[in-house]
Parts: C-alpha cells; sequence; structure tokens
C-alpha cells in the first residue's frame, strides 16, 4: 500500500514538473515571436498606470481629452465610457493576478497589444493596449547613465553609491538593478518607456451564452430592419407609374381629353338606348290600340259577366247548378271557368 502511494505521489510530481516546463515554453516562445522584444512585468506596469489614469475622468478631464488629446487618450476615454453607459460593468474594483490575468499578443502594423483583465463590479473588463516600439529609448537610456555618473563624479563617488545616497528614498524608483532603476527613472522623470503607448480598447468579457443572445438579438432587429426598406422601396417603386403624369402637362391634357371623349361617347349610346325603348313603347301601344278594336265593350261586359254567374253558382249552398254553359245575346259562349295555379 505504501508503495502504491509513492508511485502515485512521484506521478503526480513529474506531471507538475512538465506542465510547468511547458508554460515556461509556451511563455518563451510567445516573447520569441512577438514584434519587438518585450519586459512583461514593464508592460503590465505601464498598462496599469494608462488605466489608472484614463479609467475614472471627470467631464471636463473627458470633454478636452475628447476633442484635444492624442489618439490615446481619445480611445481611452471613449472605451472606460461606453464600459460604463453601454455595458453597465459597475465601479472598478482591483486588477486581476496570476495566470490568464494578462495576456501577450502581436497587433496590426507592428505593434504589441497588451491584455490586462480588470475585476469590475459586474463583470470582468480586458483592457488592450497597443504598444510600438521605442527606438530611441537605449540612446536616453545610455544619456542618463552617462548623467548620472557625472553627478556622480562631482561628488567624488562611484555611480553605484551615488545612486542609493540620492534616491534611496523614493519608493517609485527600482533600486533592484541599473537597469531597472534607470527605466524607473526616465518613466517617472521624463515619461520615456520602452514602449510608446497608441491606442486603447476596453472590452467587457461576456460568456458564451450572453453573446449566442445578443448576435440573435441584432440578427433580429437586422433582419426586420431590411424587410422595412424593402417594403418601403416596394412602395415608393409602385409609385413611380404616377410620376409622368404629376411631371407632364402634355400627359395630363391627353389623358383629359381621352376621359372627355369617353364620357361623350357613353353619353351617346345611353341616349340611342333611350330613343330605342321609346320608338318600341310606341309601337307596342299602337298594337294594343288594335287589339283592342277586335273586342267592343259590350262583349268583354258578357264574359264578365259569365264568368261572376258560374262562380257564384258553384259557390252557394243548395243551389241548382246551371247548364253547362251559358250563351249571351251575342251568340258568346262561356264553356268552363278554371281556377288558374299559380
Amino acid at each position: 500500500m505504501k508503495k502504491i502511494k509513492k508511485m502515485l505521489l512521484l506521478t503526480l510530481m513529474v506531471a507538475l514538473i512538465l506542465s510547468l516546463t511547458g508554460c515556461g515554453k509556451e511563455e518563451k516562445a510567445i516573447a520569441d515571436n512577438l514584434n519587438f522584444e518585450v519586459d512583461a512585468p514593464s508592460m503590465q506596469k505601464l498598462s496599469q498606470m494608462i488605466i489608472d489614469q484614463y479609467k475614472d475622468v471627470n467631464d471636463t478631464a473627458k470633454e478636452y481629452y475628447l476633442s484635444d488629446g492624442n489618439d490615446l487618450q481619445k480611445t481611452a476615454v471613449r472605451g472606460f465610457d461606453a464600459a460604463q453607459t453601454t455595458d453597465h460593468v459597475g465601479r472598478f474594483d482591483k486588477y486581476l493576478e496570476g495566470e490568464g490575468s494578462f495576456k501577450i499578443r502581436n497587433g496590426a502594423e507592428g505593434k504589441v497589444v497588451f491584455s490586462q483583465f480588470c475585476k469590475y463590479e459586474h463583470r470582468t473588463v480586458e483592457v488592450k493596449v497597443a504598444y510600438s516600439e521605442n527606438k530611441g529609448y537605449a540612446l536616453d537610456k545610455e544619456r542618463l547613465y552617462s548623467d548620472l555618473s557625472k553627478q556622480a563624479a562631482d561628488y567624488n563617488m562611484d555611480i553605484t553609491q551615488y545612486i542609493p545616497a540620492a534616491f534611496g528614498e523614493d519608493e517609485e524608483l527600482d533600486m533592484t538593478s541599473m537597469d531597472g532603476f534607470l527605466d524607473s527613472y526616465l518613466g517617472k522623470y521624463y515619461g520615456v518607456y520602452k514602449y510608446n503607448p497608441v491606442e486603447v480598447e476596453v472590452s467587457p468579457v461576456y460568456s458564451k451564452s450572453e453573446l449566442i443572445k445578443k448576435a440573435g438579438v441584432n440578427t433580429g432587429i437586422g433582419m426586420g430592419i431590411v424587410f422595412l426598406v424593402l417594403i418601403f422601396i416596394s412602395f415608393v417603386i409602385s409609385l413611380l407609374k404616377y410620376l409622368p403624369m404629376l411631371f407632364d402637362k402634355d400627359i395630363r391634357k391627353e389623358n383629359a381629353k381621352k376621359k372627355q371623349a369617353q364620357e361623350n361617347a357613353k353619353k351617346k349610346t345611353e341616349d340611342l338606348i333611350i330613343a330605342s325603348r321609346g320608338a318600341k313603347a310606341a309601337d307596342t301601344k299602337a298594337a294594343t290600340a288594335d287589339s283592342e278594336d277586335l273586342m267592343n265593350d259590350s262583349e268583354l261586359v258578357a264574359v264578365i259577366t259569365a264568368a261572376i254567374y258560374a262562380a257564384t253558382a258553384s259557390g252557394t249552398a243548395g243551389a241548382v247548378r246551371g247548364p253547362a254553359y251559358t250563351a249571351s245575346n251575342d251568340k258568346l259562349v262561356v264553356r268552363s271557368i278554371r281556377r288558374a295555379k299559380r
């Protein structure tokens, strides 16, 4: 049992060593493939200084930076302002530390982009600072070293003795090495660094589900706008046929003449129809008059009288049924009367 525990412990130690070695190789590979030589701690410190300077500015400074500032100041102020007003990240909490707290990668046009992750009240924010190489930095560093050497000689001291004596109480300066001191001195008193910050991009970090939801909303809004524009364009195209009539007087006059001619033709046709109907009515009236001449009034009276007599005789109870027919003085015979089926 003890042997198994020892083997497991040994295996875990080997795996840990290999993982650390892999991380070291990966970081070294990233550093070797960058556009210029980068000191990650120095770049991180400089990035945090930029964030501290622009993450919380008052309205007066914001107006000045946006109107008269350089590209770095404008992009930084706009980015932090959008993070508050649009993404509502809340107040700044702290800089993330440890693994995954920053990223370094190549940017466009020979730049190097340093990403510092910050913890805000409502979500994590990635602040990307793009740097270009300061090619005159080495010369500025040599000049500073020469000046400090001369000052040390004036006091009959070596530069390694003079620097701690003159600047040892300044906690902002790096006293661990000569390079560290010169770098911190140039940055603090001259604003000169190994890298020149060019622009800033502030990006709130969203989860995959939030990104998918946001993409869906944006897609729906975009498609809705497209369909509305297409409908509007179709409506405008349908109105194009009326443009010639609005802008061409000759066409309008021609259409008015055609309309008047159609109305005249219609009226003329109606008059002809009315005239033909009047002629037919006159013919019908004349024919009726001729037929009336065929039967005089005395014959009509005899027919009506015979019909009334027959109906009365058939509808009276106990009445004696008369002959099958009745003859009038005019020799008009009514043989039978039948009820019409209606």
